[in-house]
């Protein structure tokens, strides 16, 4: 990880730090990428800090802007921490796609597993049903460390499958699977009806659907 510390201010109640050309290694993708990293946090509480950026470039291999981006990560003393991260007009390679992005990310008592949710309200030129939702488990392939950032990366690298429930629009829920193979992601989604499926999602080449009758 390479990055260029611009400025530290707020002192003494805060640490208001200011990060530029952040770039990230990954282990099957091209180097994670952020032009401009915000990073806050009250001098006197080391256990929440806010991250704010508008732009993410080679996140799985694709470019993300946002008009408003920020990420907050809160621990609990000895445990790993909740991150949440929120975001408006969000364009995938230049096209928009969500008009608010929610995610969160909690521990559970396994170091290897992590609790995953998110909610997204999609842009309604790309889908007319826009509200999605998703609550799963991501499996890494070694346990989580966050004793450093680099380590943290690290582990995230090594995520092997998400699993859970997609809801979409109140709809009956559909089971999802998403598995990371040798250079890509598969998803693989189980639903009564191709309709049930967000075209967002369905309209994928990476997403395999199977119709339960």
């Amino acid at each position: 990880m390479t990055a260029k510390v611009n400025e530290i201010r707020g002192f003494p109640n805060r640490f208001d730090t200011t990060i530029a050309d952040l770039e990230i290694k990954q282990s099957i993708f091209g180097p994670l990428r952020i032009d401009r990293l915000d990073v806050m946090r009250l001098s006197y509480d080391d256990s929440h800090y806010i991250f704010a950026a508008n732009k993410i470039q080679n996140l799985f291999d694709n470019e993300l802007t946002f008009s408003k981006g920020l990420a907050s990560a809160v621990s609990n003393q000895d445990f790993l921490p909740t991150i949440n991260f929120e975001a408006e007009n969000v364009s995938v390679n230049g096209d928009l796609f969500f008009e608010q992005l929610n995610i969160k990310l909690w521990p559970t008592k396994a170091l290897h597993k992590l609790n995953f949710s998110f909610y997204a309200r999609i842009d309604s030129t790309v889908d007319p049903k826009p509200d999605l939702s998703f609550q799963g488990e991501i499996k890494l392939k070694s346990p989580l460390k966050f004793n450093e950032s680099k380590a943290f990366i690290s582990s995230l690298n090594t995520i092997k499958t998400v699993s859970g429930k997609l809801f979409n629009h109140g709809k009956e829920e559909i089971d999802a699977f998403l598995e990371q193979t040798s250079n890509s992601w598969e998803i693989t989604l189980k639903a009564k009806s191709r309709q049930d499926i967000p075209k967002l999602i369905r309209d994928l080449d990476f997403v395999t659907i199977e119709i339960i009758q």
